[in-house]
């Protein structure tokens, strides 16, 4: 977790940013030629009460371009389900943003310390992303986490304990 001070927040603010941004191998989500439309996600703990700002991701490589959405949920860690929709932003992704991390700005989400979360991200059109994750010779890199993948074909899709999406996440506290 880093604390930083900006300029732009209130005079008592501080942003926390939280998650991991190692990138290993990726994941390709979008809307492949086989006929089947891949998704990805990842669950995480905020470490702060505050306004969740954005969550950051890196593309390594983008086919096409797409209108990539990141949609944010409440998560239930003992079950495993994804609870209550909390926000939805659209971005679109072209092959210039190729190896860069990638900004989707929340509408001010307000989240719990220590509360539970996690995000879908899809993409629409004819593109495709390969979402970077953690390098794989870590073992369980998010702790607090869990990738999850799913597909046309496979809508509840899979969660997986030992392997994390690279992601930032930034929260505004008060």
């Amino acid at each position: 977790m880093q604390i930083s001070f900006h300029p732009f927040l209130s005079k008592n603010s501080t942003s926390i940013s939280f998650g991991k941004k190692e990138v290993g191998p990726y994941y390709w989500v979008g809307y492949c030629q086989n006929g089947i439309n891949y998704f990805a996600g990842q669950t995480f703990v905020t470490p702060e009460a505050g306004l969740l700002k954005r969550i950051s991701l890196f593309p390594s490589i983008v086919y096409g371009n797409t209108d990539a959405t990141l949609t944010v949920y409440e998560f239930d860690r003992v079950n495993h389900t994804w609870k209550q929709q909390c926000a939805e932003v659209k971005r679109f992704v072209s092959k210039a943003m190729e190896g860069q991390w990638t900004d989707f700005e929340l509408p001010r989400l307000q989240v719990n310390k220590n509360g539970s979360y996690g995000f879908k991200l899809s993409c629409n059109g004819g593109g495709m992303m390969a979402i970077a994750e953690c390098p794989w010779n870590k073992f369980n890199p998010y702790r607090e986490g869990e990738e999850w993948i799913g597909s046309s074909q496979l809508i509840e899709g899979n969660f997986y304990k030992d392997f994390d999406l690279a992601f930032e996440g930034e929260i505004e506290t008060q």
